[in-house]
């Protein structure tokens, strides 16, 4: 599992508002390209016109150790 610092702007009521959010996902985020698939996500959870402006990643997913 990756965890990633997710930033993003969305609509609400009074306009604009910014949020950063824990983002766990099994694959990796590698380029742009994986970005509108995580914004039809963040749209699904209730946020409105949602744009992503970074992610960095907090925790690689584990390697497994050689036996």
């Amino acid at each position: 599992m990756y965890r990633y610092l997710l930033t993003f702007t969305h609509r609400t009521n009074g306009g604009t508002d910014m949020t950063a959010i824990d983002f766990p996902t099994a694959r990796p985020i590698s380029s742009a390209a994986d970005l509108p698939a995580i914004t039809l996500l963040l749209r699904s959870q209730g946020y409105t016109e949602p744009f992503i402006i970074a992610f960095s990643l907090f925790t690689p997913a584990p390697t497994q150790a050689a036996s």
